[in-house]
């Protein structure tokens, strides 16, 4: 038993540790110019970013982050990966079926302060319905994106910095209702190969903008790595040479795991483990641009961000070069040029 306690000691200090490394960045995007387009941007992102506010199930499973949504936001993070499910009549955040510490109304309240402090900025919040597809949810989303009024950004292909600051702008991958705010997602794909042929249609009746997604997430397989990281390259090359008004949203996030021989659910082993693999490629690789040749890499969602080594856990105690601090930085820089 003594044992045991001193492990589980050694775990919650090795992980305060870990956040006291979040990193601290300006409001980067005033520098950006009011008349560039968000589809040009390089956009650092937080996948299944409510789940560094802990979860709600035996640790291990699930948890793809380690800083909360505000030191996210404080380490240069504007996009949020969202995913909310009905909740005995509210939305509260999942991933998959691993419930988080927050609500879905708390982690839009927490994004809006951090807006209301640095009115230059502005949000993407990614959504996905995490739970059963109804009506309760459709309505329950629309609800909350219109609560926000003006701060909620209406979309269009071409929308500019001036256009957006100070908003968040809501792209769903599930439809949602009574609002005319944002936008939905058709067309996503979890192939290797991605695609090139989604759209992000907006919800006030105006243009869809063409979209290219990447989200090849188990990365198990024979060669499945190698696949990730390819994938994960070649759409920061399709950003790069986008035409104007083509949105690119790219995913490094994946697990690479098995648990007692199969993949039930991705353990949070699995994700350092591509983390530290395909998050130290794309950012080795960002490095390399000189200020002559630094192009868009669209909106880039990670593991592990604002945070270069992630500890083990309960299943794996080895710490992790996750590299997600140095990536979020060079991601920014590539917007400046």
């Amino acid at each position: 038993m003594k044992t045991r306690a001193r492990l589980a000691i050694l775990f919650i200090l090795h992980s305060l540790i870990a956040v006291a490394q979040e990193c601290h960045n300006s409001p980067w995007m005033s520098f950006i110019s009011d008349s560039r387009t968000v589809a040009s941007l390089s956009i650092p992102g937080a996948h299944d970013a409510a789940t560094g506010e802990g979860m709600c199930i035996i640790a291990g499973f699930g948890k793809t982050q380690v800083l909360d949504i505000s030191s996210l936001w404080e380490c240069g993070v504007r996009a949020f990966d969202l995913r909310p499910a009905m909740d005995n009549g509210k939305l509260h955040i999942y991933h998959g079926p691993v419930k988080t510490k927050i609500s879905f109304q708390e982690a839009l309240e927490i994004i809006s302060a951090k807006l209301e402090q640095q009115p230059s900025e502005f949000a993407i919040v990614l959504l996905r319905n995490e739970g059963k597809a109804c009506d309760e949810w459709k309505e329950a989303i629309g609800k909350a994106i219109a609560a926000l009024n003006d701060k909620a950004a209406m979309f269009s292909p071409t929308m500019k910095m001036a256009d957006v600051r100070g908003k968040i702008l809501f792209l769903s991958r599930d439809e949602y209702s009574g609002c005319n705010r944002g936008a939905m997602i058709k067309g996503w794909s979890h192939s290797h190969d991605g695609t090139t042929s989604a759209e992000i249609v907006p919800y006030n009746n105006g243009t869809a903008a063409h979209l290219n997604v990447q989200d090849y997430y188990d990365t198990t397989g024979k060669n499945g790595l190698e696949l990730k990281s390819n994938a994960a390259t070649r759409f920061i090359e399709l950003a790069g040479s986008a035409p104007d008004g083509c949105w690119t949203i790219n995913f490094l996030s994946a697990y690479r795991t098995t648990w007692l021989g199969f993949t039930p659910f991705a353990t949070s082993a699995g994700y350092k483990r591509n983390a530290s693999a395909v998050n130290r490629e794309i950012a080795e690789m960002l490095a390399q641009r000189t200020a002559d040749n630094k192009k868009a890499t669209g909106i880039i969602f990670i593991d592990y961000a604002g945070i270069d080594k992630a500890p083990g856990g309960i299943w794996h105690w080895r710490e992790f070069h996750t590299h997600g601090k140095q990536l979020v930085q060079i991601i920014i820089e590539q917007n400046f040029r």
